[in-house]
């Protein structure tokens, strides 16, 4: 069960934070059922592909019902924040997430997987080559094992990359009350590589290297900090984007140890 609900959780954060371009993030944002019924779409089919190892009618049925809840909540995040005041963003981002996160997890009882579907695994291990395949359909021991840190690592990494993207967003949102500035598609992509370099580093134990990561930094924006607003925003998105890997890497450390 462990595996299908990490394989669900990965399927909903590359759903959620990967494949959800902004052209429909704004329909959706705009109420338009487009938008909604898009980004519905992607998440049944990243559902389904991820636990159909499972067996085809599991996936067909836990994907129905995990992207009907999915959707309802998509509804309801839509109309509450036509009614709270935009400083609640990031409760309302924070409170739907958990909810999605519950709908993906109390789901899988409704299923209770025991084990991935051998005629599945082995239909897959005549494509792809490899052992890790095989020794999974033969339930060799260590090869459960390696599956669930693979997928924890990859959960990890999505999250804090892509996922934290929003909610850095959100939370200088809150606490500046100022959007994101002109060039804010550049400056995701500088965080999320930001990100993926501090949170690999802090998981390697290179802790020293850090300092080198936030002074380079510091220094390519040296003449825009003499802006008290800027230095104020680019302070508080740099210590959010260093907080959220520096921490997410001690997780990614003690997990990889175990």
């Amino acid at each position: 069960m462990r595996d299908f609900f990490l394989l669900a959780l990965l399927a909903h954060l590359v759903g959620d934070f990967v494949l959800q371009p902004a052209a429909i993030n704004n329909r959706k944002e705009q109420g338009k059922v487009s938008g909604f019924l898009l980004h519905s779409l992607v998440v049944f089919l990243l559902t389904f592909l991820a636990v159909h190892w499972y067996g085809l009618l599991t996936a067909l049925l836990y994907g129905l019902l995990v992207t009907a809840a999915h959707l309802l909540l998509d509804l309801g995040k839509y109309f509450a924040g036509r009614r709270v005041k935009p400083g609640t963003e990031l409760f309302l981002f924070l409170t739907d997430q958990l909810f999605h996160l519950a709908v993906v997890f109390f789901s899988i009882y409704r299923f209770v997987p025991v084990a991935p579907d051998p005629g599945i695994l082995g239909f897959y291990s005549q494509i792809f080559p490899g052992d890790a395949i095989p020794a999974l359909a033969a339930g060799l021991p260590g090869a459960e094992e390696g599956l669930t840190r693979g997928l924890q690592v990859a959960v990890i990494y999505t999250a804090a990359l892509f996922g934290g993207a929003i909610l850095i967003q959100k939370i200088l949102y809150w606490l500046t009350g100022k959007t994101s500035p002109a060039d804010s598609r550049m400056g995701r992509a500088v965080g999320i590589l930001e990100r993926l370099i501090l949170l690999t580093l802090v998981a390697a134990e290179s802790l020293p290297a850090l300092g080198f990561i936030l002074a380079a930094k510091s220094i390519a924006r040296y003449q825009e900090l003499n802006n008290r607003d800027f230095a104020e925003y680019y302070l508080v998105g740099t210590l959010a984007s260093f907080s959220l890997a520096f921490f997410t890497g001690l997780w990614l450390r003690t997990i990889l140890k175990m």
